[in-house]
């Protein structure tokens, strides 16, 4: 059997290993350990929230259903059609539609896991700042939060003795000043802001459409109604002004600066983490994830809501692993796979 690192040598094995040690030029390995390039191993996990970590009832019926208060404090019970077995469940504060999402137990803790294990964790998704701040306490603890379809970055902070210890990354915030307009007009009204984005809002409104802007300061969302309809809708995404781009997500449209979007914020936080694309995972499930998808080598899919999202991953088996199950059950069993990926990773 092949003697493994750190194991013991005769004597014998050892003079030999001194003379062919000896014996190497070491000027020229000290040259090769110069030039050969340093290369990141820290792992980075882009996750995103709606649909992926936080589950609504059209969905989780389907699977399951909740069965009363768990003994753990805050918690629910979700009891699982096909087997049976009870997870623990944490509701998030409802909605303005009045929808109220879960959260699994189980996926807080493996997150957690993977964080001690060194991996970076960051939260991304397209909704507004409030959502966000309202959902902190209920989501994963992350090296970042990122929302308004990458627009704003938050970090935990601890400088000063707030509640809720998070600042911005201002420095990110800046980079869509042109477009966007600087980050305190963010109490002025919407039809009086700077900005090439606030321009296509008051195009828009005055043209009939009904613009949601109610806590975003990067992006803002519409989608179609009885007045408007979808194609009329395609019709200003095909047409926005440069400077500006857009997604689909959960059946609306965002629009927001080209130096925003999911994927060019991911590049950004993977070189303010020292990592690199070839050590980031995704786990997702829409449309406006598809760009950084593409630019990943392993994406985790909980579910596929759009039928693009459902074509990529027909496209590219080996990049996307699909779940077979749906809500919460989906989001643990995928987190099976990125663990199972990450030890095949780090080992191989």
């Amino acid at each position: 059997m092949p003697r493994q690192a750190g194991s013991c040598a005769s004597p014998e094995e050892q003079t030999h290993l001194m003379a062919s040690t000896s014996s190497q030029p070491v000027e020229a390995a000290a040259s090769e350990i110069e030039e050969r390039p340093l290369r990141s191993t820290r792992i980075v996990l882009f996750c995103d929230i709606d649909g992926t970590l936080v589950h609504y009832p059209e969905v989780q019926e389907q699977w399951g259903q909740i069965t009363g208060p768990s003994v753990l404090p805050g918690c629910h019970l979700y009891v699982d059609k096909e087997l049976g077995r009870k997870h623990k469940i944490l509701k998030l504060p409802a909605s303005s539609t009045g929808l109220q999402g879960v959260i699994s137990v189980k996926t807080l803790t493996e997150l957690a896991s993977l964080r001690a294990g060194g991996a970076a964790l960051v939260m991304l998704t397209g909704a507004r700042m409030s959502t966000l701040l309202q959902r902190l306490p209920f989501l994963p603890a992350a090296d970042a939060y990122v929302c308004e379809n990458g627009g704003r970055i938050f970090y935990h902070d601890t400088f000063l003795p707030t509640a809720l210890p998070i600042a911005e990354d201002l420095a990110w915030r800046s980079k869509h000043n042109e477009t966007a307009g600087p980050a305190d007009q963010e109490g002025v009204p919407p039809a009086q802001r700077k900005g090439l984005l606030w321009d296509l809002y008051r195009s828009l409104t005055q043209d009939g459409w009904k613009v949601d802007t109610a806590s975003y300061t990067t992006c803002i969302r519409f989608k179609s109604s009885p007045d408007k309809t979808d194609a009329d809708l395609q019709t200003v995404l095909d047409n926005l002004p440069a400077g500006l781009a857009s997604s689909r997500n959960l059946g609306a449209a965002d629009v927001y600066p080209v130096s925003s979007g999911k994927e060019k914020v991911a590049m950004y936080l993977l070189e303010k983490f020292n990592a690199s694309l070839e050590t980031a995972l995704f786990m997702c499930d829409d449309d406006n994830d598809l760009g950084l998808a593409a630019r990943l080598p392993k994406v985790f899919l909980v579910g596929t809501t759009a039928e693009s999202v459902k074509e990529a991953a027909e496209a590219d088996p080996k990049k996307f692993v699909v779940a077979t199950k749906g809500g919460i059950l989906a989001t643990e069993e995928i987190l099976e796979h990125v663990e199972d990926y990450l030890g095949t990773f780090v080992l191989g």
